[in-house]
């Protein structure tokens, strides 16, 4: 495995399943089915949903952030919609409300590594690397995507370290919101190409992860 370090951009190669983060890089950076049963979409019917996004995360951590990050991926879907054309039917999911038998055109699965309700914390360094990442075999993009929280929360600290518990809360949810759907484009597309602005950039920083306004700016 050899690692290659250019402006702070990290890639791994050489392994025969590829971690590619193609953004989520230290410290300028951005970076499976079932029926909702959290959220305002809740009612949604599982024939009504061809795309199912499932969070697979600790479950005490599950419960803290969820309700924000199901509002902070819908609104950030409907936002990219207007440069990608993501699926209209897609519903976030958490992976402790599936049940057997459910079925959906399809499904990412997104794996929440580590903490992520960013709870108040004192700063600790930590080695550079992704924040987010997805796996390429036989040069394929798989449908699944993971998000390093602890790292970052740890990204994020300097920003969130005034916030209430609840604007904590909801910071961490856009910012895992916005990797997710980077990395799913990645998938989506089959391209590791990025663009010049917005969510698609190589590299988001700290505002761009977690503003309340939609990502415009480039580098």
């Amino acid at each position: 495995m050899r690692l290659f370090d250019v402006k702070l951009r990290w890639c791994w190669t050489g392994f025969a399943a590829n971690i590619v983060p193609f953004l989520l890089v230290f410290p300028l950076l951005i970076s499976p089915a079932a029926a909702a049963a959290q959220g305002p979409d809740a009612a949604q019917g599982p024939d009504q949903i061809d795309t199912a996004v499932v969070f697979y995360g600790e479950p005490q951590v599950e419960d803290a952030v969820w309700p924000s990050l199901v509002d902070a991926f819908h609104d950030e879907v409907r936002r990219e919609a207007r440069e990608y054309p993501l699926p209209e039917s897609v519903q976030p999911i958490r992976s402790s409300s599936m049940h057997e038998g459910q079925e959906f055109g399809k499904v990412i699965e997104v794996h929440l590594i580590g903490r992520c309700d960013v709870v108040e914390q004192a700063y600790r360094p930590m080695p550079r690397g992704p924040l987010g990442w997805v796996l390429r075999v036989s040069g394929e993009i798989q449908p699944f995507v993971f998000v390093d929280c602890a790292r970052l929360a740890q990204f994020l600290n300097s920003s969130t370290l005034g916030m209430s518990g609840d604007q904590r809360t909801e910071a961490m949810a856009r910012a895992i919101s916005r990797i997710a759907i980077h990395e799913w484009i990645h998938i989506d597309a089959q391209t590791a190409k990025h663009e010049s602005h917005g969510i698609r950039q190589a590299e988001l920083s700290e505002e761009e992860l977690i503003s309340p306004t939609r990502i415009t700016g480039g580098r």
